[in-house]
């Protein structure tokens, strides 16, 4: 039996990729290793979002090239920049997003000294391939991969195309399967859940009621990040109708990137502050406890100071719960490369700012649910081992003291007793199955 070691880095959609890949090399007969020097093969599903990430992928490979074991490199970095990988590891085998379902192949050839590059799109839904979860609370259900958007700093659409839906009868089945062997947590995700069926004439809320309809049994849904852009105003209102269903965590990551609408202009995101204002405004008006979630960038190179304190007066006002700052960095292949960058210091001082800002602001609404009491599904292990959980606006809540292997998966009645920087502390009054 071959040995086979993987990492994976990113999003939650590469997260089932290397899922997938897991399923597919056990099924075909492979042993998976926890350390790379005992396996024959090793692999690498890359993320590039970020410059950090890119140099940290540098690294792994060059660490796993000393292994002296085959390497496959997979991910967003094989297809974007597969010019870097072939430099750092020439005889590499490349995997990209569209192509997972070639790993077994990929491996194999590794594994008998040939080299392959899988970089086109295998025309598979990746709903139905099989997943290996390491967590069997939570399932990740890719309804969507690529984008529609052109913004001009980022590589998603290099990494992975454009726009294609998952068939909502293969994503309902996904989902069927998953509750039926155990999983309590769906995480519907793709690179933008709100453009979701915009090319084979449906949209996320009908996809939601799908499922919603059709799939019975005790299991929470969360929703992915959604972009204001791809949003009309009768499928917010619908998609916060949706939300109504106990079974859906009233959870929202709708991502804004800017406060000001000259450097959205600039970004080429195609929606205003004010388009992100009313979707905030129908979302919380239909659920008052909505957990809000959006992404910041700090120091696009057209940002002036007052750009950035609009940025900073949005986030005052709309007080997000959780907020995704990221230091802008140019990406090669991108637009925004090629623009004149802020000085590194100015960066970092904007940054500053601003997460001390959205971290006053995420303390202030965690403190609100202190004193709450209700039930809570315990789905994973915090770094001591203890239980964390998630209520139904999916508030992580940790529970000191407790064993996180005779609680995950179960429901437990809950007191929220403290609040930190980006979570609650609870204790369990009494489990609930």
């Amino acid at each position: 039996m071959r040995r086979v070691y993987i990492e994976s880095y990113g999003c939650a959609s590469n997260m089932e990729d290397a899922q997938i890949m897991v399923g597919l090399l056990k099924g075909a007969g492979y042993q998976l290793v926890d350390n790379p020097h005992e396996a024959d093969v090793n692999v690498i599903n890359t993320c590039i979002v970020k410059t950090p990430s890119e140099h940290r992928m540098i690294y792994r490979i060059r660490k796993l090239n000393e292994t002296g074991k085959p390497l496959v490199v997979a991910g967003c970095m094989a297809k974007a920049e597969p010019q870097v990988v072939e430099r750092l590891s020439p005889s590499a085998s490349l995997l990209s997003p569209r192509a997972v379902s070639k790993i077994v192949e990929a491996v194999e050839a590794a594994a008998g000294g040939s080299r392959r590059v899988f970089l086109d799109d295998d025309g598979l839904s990746k709903v139905l391939l099989p997943h290996f979860r390491s967590n069997g609370v939570v399932s990740i259900v890719g309804i969507s991969t690529g984008c529609l958007s052109s913004c001009t700093f980022c590589q998603t659409k290099l990494a992975r195309g454009d726009l294609k839906s998952y068939r909502p009868n293969d994503i309902r089945l996904a989902v069927s399967r998953a509750v039926s062997e155990g999983c309590r947590e769906i995480w519907l995700t793709s690179q933008d859940c709100s453009a979701y069926g915009r090319d084979i004439n449906t949209n996320l809320p009908a996809l939601l009621r799908s499922i919603l309809d059709h799939v019975y049994g005790k299991y929470f849904i969360r929703v992915g990040m959604m972009n204001p852009l791809h949003f009309k105003r009768v499928e917010i209102e619908s998609l916060a109708q949706v939300y109504s269903d106990q079974r859906v965590f009233k959870f929202l990551h709708l991502c804004v990137q800017s406060g000001s609408d000259r450097v959205l202009r600039d970004m080429r995101r195609g929606y205003t502050v004010s388009d992100f204002l009313k979707i905030v405004s129908i979302f919380r008006r239909a659920h008052p406890s909505l957990t809000l979630m959006t992404d910041v960038i700090v120091g696009y190179p057209t940002e002036s100071w007052e750009d950035f304190e609009e940025t900073c007066r949005l986030i005052e006002k709309v007080e997000p719960d959780f907020v995704n700052i990221s230091r802008f960095y140019p990406r090669p292949g991108t637009p925004a490369a090629k623009l004149k960058q802020l000085p590194a210091d100015e960066l970092n001082r904007r940054s500053k700012v601003l997460t001390d800002l959205c971290g006053e602001i995420s303390m202030r609404k965690m403190k609100e649910w202190v004193g709450w009491v209700g039930e809570v599904l315990i789905d994973e292990a915090g770094s001591h081992g203890e239980a964390i959980g998630r209520n139904f606006a999916y508030v992580p809540i940790a529970f000191p003291g407790t064993d996180s292997k005779k609680l995950i998966g179960k429901f437990v009645e809950a007191e929220i007793v403290a609040a930190r920087r980006h979570c609650v502390i609870g204790v369990v009054r009494r489990e609930l199955g």
